[in-house]
């Protein structure tokens, strides 16, 4: 289990429901403002910073609706029941660059992710100028865009909060941006959004963002491999963010 939602497993009991469910994650609602919901995973699947670690397979999926209680070192799902045993410190942004952001290491990020779509630039334009009311106004207009449990645009605002982290730049803009994100976007991704906001992130994003510091060249590939889209839009987020503070690098402009 993620020591991030350690204190509402092992807390008071509460209600919950189930929002959405996969092959590899059951994702269910906690009540909680700050983490909307937390995630009960297969072994094999992307350690987020809300998971809990399942034993083995997910239950059959139930319906969404159907009703969670959590809390007491365990959670419920109807007559199925996990007791939250053991736990790990999800990654965290803060402190993971040991250097100087590498030009050439965002270059490879930004060849590896790919062109993004033109929705892109306001944000891309409003990072590198640094600009505090246009990064709100830019990221307030990605957040929900695009399908899936966790869209494309939250996924880049997740990427880019992260790299601002990293580089312990001011994330209020980008927080605020985001601010009420579950009324726009999926539950999934505004709990996974509110995780960004504290630096919370996935180990593949974690080892990224460690390597753009580095001399020997950079391994994207673990963080390309999540989901269909998220690992390319969470590396052009990181791209745009670290893009801010390498003024000898268009790779911005590549994404």
């Amino acid at each position: 289990m993620s020591e991030a939602v350690a204190d509402l497993v092992h807390g008071p009991v509460r209600q919950g429901r189930v929002v959405a469910g996969t092959r590899l994650a059951l994702y269910v609602t906690t009540g909680d403002p700050g983490r909307p919901a937390v995630a009960l995973i297969h072994p094999d699947a992307v350690r987020v910073p809300n998971g809990i670690l399942l034993p083995g397979a997910v239950p059959p999926r139930p319906r969404p609706g159907t009703p969670v209680v959590i809390g007491a070192g365990r959670v419920t799902v109807g007559p199925w029941c996990v007791r939250a045993e053991g736990s790990w410190a999800p990654p965290r942004a803060q402190g993971l660059l040991t250097g100087p952001v590498r030009a050439d290491r965002c270059a490879e990020l930004a060849h590896a992710a790919g062109p993004g779509g033109p929705e892109l630039a306001g944000l891309r334009a409003a990072l590198r100028a640094d600009d505090p009311e246009r990064i709100v106004g830019a990221g307030r207009a990605l957040v929900g865009r695009g399908p899936g449990l966790t869209p494309s645009g939250d996924d880049v605002l997740c990427g880019a909060l992260l790299a601002r982290h990293a580089m312990g730049r001011p994330t209020g803009a980008l927080a605020a941006a985001v601010r009420d994100a579950e009324a726009r976007t999926p539950l999934v991704s505004a709990a996974l959004l509110r995780h960004a906001v504290r630096g919370e992130c996935i180990p593949q994003l974690a080892c990224v963002l460690a390597d753009v510091t580095s001399p020997s060249m950079l391994d994207a590939r673990p963080l390309l491999a999540v989901g269909h889209h998220s690992g390319a839009d969470l590396a052009r987020g990181v791209v745009m963010g670290l893009a801010a503070v390498v003024s000898t690098c268009d790779c911005a402009d590549r994404i």
